[in-house]
């Protein structure tokens, strides 16, 4: 019974000899952590036969962050949690992209053991303002360059849209490259809209910013007409279209003086788009006096256009009298017949002769001499034709 006894404490000294040589380990392996600023970051340790020994992390720096489990920084962002015995797990709250770096967890084994974990701190992108550029004015040919300085991690890609400045709910385009700038080369009255850099890196939100850009350029006038024609008496409306931008100085003249409204006319100004306006010319109750030319002049501190519109009396167009036709039959005399004719059936071929009469010869410019003497004209013909077919009528 003693040596029963004996050999069981042998056993169990030899047993916790043992226990107390076995070497701690790190049972996880090395891993790379990757998160989102403004998250939180875990870190992850596990040690298998830790015994008697100590866990420490360490940062980038071989700053001493935590031994065992307190916290030995006064940064309340780190702590350690050990969701389970062999967990020594670091959490970073609110992570930043400082935060980035290798992180060592050690053992104070002789030699130290060490895990080392690297944490990527991803940065969703964002647009610095003071380094972009904001609302721009240009003049029609020049070259503008836009910036959109945009920062994040990794780093983002930009990409610009152009959408019209008419409305927001407008589709917009795609254009130029990819890239922080965008140039636009000779630009021109129809690159005035609002263009939109979008800066992505696959974190959520992407940032975006809009930059308006307005061309300005000289007046252009369209006049849908440079004849109109009216009676006296009665009322019209001159038009004038005029594109500009800025839209300074628009009016309708007569004598080199802007006209404005009185009882004879009427001046509106409708606005068709952002750069195109339409002023309206009435005039009322026509007279001589009305007749005439109207100058449609536009200007701006980049040019003046001027186009003019002639106002004319309308008379209705004068119509001449309808034609009449008198059409006369008789039979052809055997001398009148050609040799070669063939005889219809002893029935001799009738011609026809067409004689035309006007009922007024005034507007034909034919005196009256004239009329009574082809009046006595056309009677003879008539009456040679009679004749003739009495004497074949008789004969038969």
């Amino acid at each position: 019974m003693e040596l029963l006894f004996i050999s069981l404490c042998l056993l169990l000294r030899l047993f916790g000899v043992k226990a107390q040589t076995l070497e701690p380990n790190f049972d996880v392996p090395v891993v790379n952590v990757t998160a989102i600023a403004g998250k939180t970051a875990i870190l992850p340790c596990s040690v298998q036969s830790l015994g008697f020994h100590k866990v420490a992390w360490l940062d980038p720096r071989e700053k001493i962050l935590t031994l065992e489990e307190r916290r030995v920084i006064s940064d309340d962002r780190i702590s350690l949690e050990r969701p389970y015995t062999n967990d020594w797990n670091l959490f970073i709250r609110d992570v930043k992209p400082s935060d980035s770096g290798k992180y060592m967890c050690q053992i104070n084994t002789n030699p130290v053991k060490i895990k080392n974990i690297v944490l990527y701190v991803h940065e969703a992108a964002s647009i610095i303002d003071e380094l972009s550029s904001f609302d721009t004015t240009a003049r029609e040919g020049d070259t503008v360059q836009l910036v959109c300085n945009a920062t994040g991690i990794p780093p983002p890609t930009v990409t610009w849209y152009r959408r019209p400045s008419s409305t927001k709910e407008a589709a917009k385009e795609v254009v130029g490259l990819n890239g922080e700038v965008l140039v636009i080369y000779n630009i021109s009255r129809y690159c005035d809209d609002i263009y939109e850099c979008v800066a992505f890196n696959d974190i959520s939100p992407a940032a975006s910013r809009e930059i308006r850009v307005v061309v300005e350029f000289a007046p252009e006038i369209f006049l849908p007409t440079k004849r109109m024609g009216q009676n006296q008496g009665k009322e019209t409306i001159l038009e004038c279209r005029v594109t500009a931008n800025p839209q300074v100085y628009s009016a309708w003249m007569r004598n080199d003086a802007e006209i404005t409204n009185n009882y004879k006319y009427r001046v509106e100004v409708y606005h068709e788009d952002k750069n195109t306006i339409t002023i309206s010319l009435r005039i009322r109750q026509i007279d001589e006096d009305d007749y005439g030319i109207y100058t449609c002049k536009a200007s701006n501190g980049l040019g003046t256009d001027v186009e003019e519109m002639i106002l004319y009396e309308y008379l209705p167009p004068k119509t001449d009298p309808p034609t009449t036709t008198t059409e006369v039959a008789f039979e052809q005399q055997p001398w009148q017949k050609s040799p070669n004719q063939p005889n219809n059936g002893g029935v001799d071929t009738i011609s026809i002769h067409r004689i035309n009469t006007r009922p007024d010869y005034h507007n034909q410019g034919i005196s009256s001499g004239q009329e009574n003497g082809g009046n006595v004209l056309h009677v003879s013909h008539l009456v040679i034709s009679l004749l003739a077919l009495v004497s074949i009528v008789s004969n038969t």
